[in-house]
Order: structure tokens, then sequence, then C-alpha cells
């Protein structure tokens, strides 16, 4: 867990190989999990694997932390596999499920939100849902400065 912090350009991936890892590892870990619960980089991860595990008392994430989960998977698959029809899928179902899902992503406080933002209109196919996902990736950039 404490390898898959940071918000360097590999800490996605690094985060997705951590949950790799956990996904073979048995109700041992709970402590550890829970110990991370509020932490904005590992809280989202720690109750997918403790919720997945049976666990009881597993709060409910804050909305910002299911959108910055949300940005960092995404990014991860990018790094894992780059533009794959998995992740193809995954951005489609993403903006089916969360209607309004751009006007809240691109305020998302995760280093590589413009970059998935942009991802995301390269990727989906209905192309007034990749205009918005293209839009929400400059207003990211514009926040982050860059």
């Amino acid at each position: 867990l404490a390898a898959a912090r940071g918000s360097d350009a590999g800490a996605p991936l690094r985060r997705l190989r951590c949950q790799q890892a956990l996904s073979l590892v048995g109700t041992e870990a709970e402590p550890a999990l829970r110990e991370v619960l509020d932490d904005a980089e590992l809280g989202g991860l720690a109750r997918v694997w403790l919720t997945e595990h049976g666990a009881r008392d597993v709060p409910a994430p804050p909305q910002e932390m299911v959108f910055w989960l949300t940005i960092d998977t995404v990014a991860a698959q990018l790094a894992a596999e780059g533009n794959s029809e998995e992740l193809r899928a995954l951005v489609e179902g993403l903006a089916q499920q969360h209607s309004g899902f751009f006007d809240t992503a691109w305020r998302v406080e995760h280093p590589a939100t413009p970059d998935v933002l942009e991802a995301m209109g390269r990727l989906h196919p209905d192309k007034k849902i990749a205009k918005e996902a293209r839009k929400a990736a400059f207003k990211a950039r514009s926040q982050q400065g860059g």
C-alpha cells in the first residue's frame, strides 16, 4: 500500500498493480486496508477490496473519492494498455452511468485528470460526448495551470 502512494505519472499504474496483488491476498489484509480508508489516494481502492471481500461496516465513499478513483483507474488502464477495447468500453460505460460526468470530472484534483479526459474524448464513439470530454479536459488543464 505504501508503494502505491504518489502523484507522479507512474502512480496510477502502481495502484492498479497493488489492487491486482491485493486480489491474491486473503482477509488478513483487512486491517491494513481499514487503516487507509481516509487516505485520498488509497481509500477508494481499500473500499473496493473490503466490499469485494465481504467486510462489514465499510463506509460509503464521498463523491469526490469516487471521481478521483475513476480518474486514477482510467489513467492506470491507459498506462497499462493504451487505447484498448476494454478501456473504450469503460469510457462508454462511465459516460452512460453518470449524466453530467464531465461537469464534475474536470474538477478532480488528480494530476492525470486532463490527460484522462482527453483520452476519453478520443475514445468515445459518440461525437457529442467526445466533445464534452475534450471541453472538460481543456477546463482541467486551465485549472491545473497547464
